[in-house]
């Protein structure tokens, strides 16, 4: 095999790669929210306020107690909180630390790099009853990433005050979807015109 046969092999062996690639494998990140975006009420500007929804939870036990982001309303109110994060991901998930009135979180909007609101999951609130509970959602990898997190609240399922004690986002630092790679029929048309080079070259030569 000549030096330009080599090359064109090489070519094809690497263009055959390409096509075989399927996902990129980046790391799973999870992370607690670092900044209130916004809300729709809330109950004070202290000890139920917005801001006790961010970082780790530190709320061990369930009820109405101080630590927790509440709203000014119960009974009946459809309320929302918006967190930040500190690192943009491919979004693939999230967890809402329930304290008190467990079961009211009805829909989760992602909110892309440029403020974007995207729905990722609406649904059933499967929290367990009179317990802190970490209700997680799940949802198909995101083609954009994600900044932060809008958390929709119903406050009508009982008496109780809805309380979130922490917000998490989790998804991954790199797409691991698959990439867009080139058609079998565009590699044959690839192969070929290597193949029509080639053949030129022979004739000049």
């Amino acid at each position: 095999m000549n030096l330009k046969q080599k090359t064109f092999a090489s070519i094809l062996i690497a263009a055959a790669s390409l096509a075989g690639s399927g996902a990129v494998q980046a790391g799973v990140i999870s992370q607690w929210g670092s900044n209130v975006i916004g809300f729709s009420t809330q109950y004070n500007t202290s000890s139920w306020a917005a801001a006790q929804a961010l970082g780790a939870p530190n709320r061990p036990t369930y009820g109405d107690i101080a630590g927790a982001w509440a709203p000014q309303y119960r009974g009946g109110t459809l309320e929302w909180l918006s967190i930040g994060f500190d690192t943009a991901v491919y979004a693939t998930g999230a967890v809402i630390r329930e304290v008190s009135g467990n079961g009211f979180v009805y829909q989760v909007d992602a909110i892309d790099t440029f403020g974007n609101l995207h729905k990722v999951w609406s649904g059933a609130d499967t929290s367990l009853a009179n317990t802190p509970h970490n209700f997680a959602v799940n949802w198909s990898e995101t083609a954009f990433t994600v900044k932060g997190l809008k958390v929709y609240v119903d406050t009508s399922r009982h008496g109780d005050w809805e309380e979130i004690d922490a917000i998490q986002l989790v998804g991954n630092e790199a797409r691991t979807a698959p990439a867009d790679v080139p058609e079998p029929a565009s590699l044959a048309l690839l192969g070929l015109g290597l193949a029509g080079l080639a053949a030129a070259r022979r004739k000049k030569q």
